[in-house]
């Protein structure tokens, strides 16, 4: 089996490449060929949490596996096995492939959700899911201005001054949610929440959100507040299942009668045709994304066709 350890997966992988994988493993689900089973968590008295996320497709199987103690230590590893043999064939460790997978599957909402000539964003949020989510938004439009707001002036301010280098387009740190909001086509937020970031009467006709904030039942996150997803039309999420377990802010909409399940779809009956997405420019569009470990293993199997031929990855 191969080990890697401390690569960044855009080292390997383009974020137009890792979108497409999260499209095609999304479709995959939907059709029958892909497995996955829900977050999974332990909660030691210490406060360490061990989380784990399996999935199965294109013949390979594995999960996400995290460790995290108050973000102060955090590990992500994911590990391959091949469906054939039950042999591992790769080991990943922090090598920001959940990142960069939730980046790349929150920009197939703005890809399909956002109007045509939305290109003006605002991110609230400055840690580095905000930024994978920017970068991934940027792979799939053609993006002119950003917006940023999070709470601690310094970080927006340092998020802002090295998204403007890395996508040579203007990025404005300002003081509040409010603010970004009023120039945005798409909103993305990308925090830990939990509390709502803004009031959603706030929101203008048009625009598309997506937000990546769930946490479960332990952990609560609310980045959107009922307005907001009373307004949003149509809903979509990637899983019904992970929603119901973890117990998240569209379950409880659903549970407190702010919105039916009549109104919420997953993506991948989008990406086949199923559903129907944005259909007026008016509409207010909601991607409400979980991340699942059938996409890191995705992922990870195409860095691991890239790898095994290579010696950038150790050999065990």
């Amino acid at each position: 089996m191969l080990f890697l350890k401390n690569t960044s997966i855009d080292q390997i992988l383009s974020m137009t490449e890792m979108i497409e994988v999260i499209e095609d493993t999304l479709k995959e689900i939907a059709l029958g060929r892909g497995f996955e089973q829900p977050r999974r968590r332990i909660h030691h008295p210490n406060r360490m949490i061990f989380g784990i996320l399996p999935g199965s497709v294109h013949g390979a199987m594995g999960a996400y596996i995290q460790t995290d103690l108050d973000r102060r230590i955090h590990h992500e590893n994911v590990m391959i096995f091949s469906v054939d043999s039950g042999e591992p064939l790769i080991l990943f460790q922090d090598c920001s492939i959940n990142e960069y997978r939730t980046g790349a599957a929150g920009a197939i909402g703005a890809k399909y959700l956002a109007r045509r000539d939305a290109n003006r964003i605002a991110v609230l949020g400055s840690a580095v899911h905000a930024e994978t989510q920017l970068k991934a938004v940027a792979a799939v439009r053609k993006l002119t201005e950003v917006w940023v707001f999070s709470p601690t002036p310094e970080r927006r301010a340092a998020f802002a001054k090295k998204m403007e280098v890395d996508m040579q387009i203007p990025v404005h740190a300002v003081d509040s949610a409010e603010e970004a909001l009023a120039h945005a086509d798409i909103v993305i937020t990308a925090t830990n929440s939990r509390t709502p970031l803004f009031n959603g009467n706030r929101l203008v006709e048009g625009m598309h959100i997506t937000s990546i904030a769930n946490g479960d039942k332990t952990r609560p996150r609310q980045e959107l507040d009922d307005t907001t997803i009373r307004r949003a039309e149509p809903i979509f999420v990637t899983s019904k299942e992970t929603v119901c377990i973890n117990e998240s802010d569209i379950f409880r909409a659903v549970r407190d009668k702010v919105i039916s399940w009549e109104r919420v779809h997953e993506i991948s009956s989008l990406l086949l045709g199923d559903v129907a997405g944005r259909t007026d420019d008016r509409q207010i569009t909601l991607f409400k994304l979980q991340g699942t470990g059938i996409m890191d293993v995705a992922i990870g199997l195409k860095a691991y066709a890239r790898l095994k031929d290579s010696s950038l990855a150790q050999k065990l």
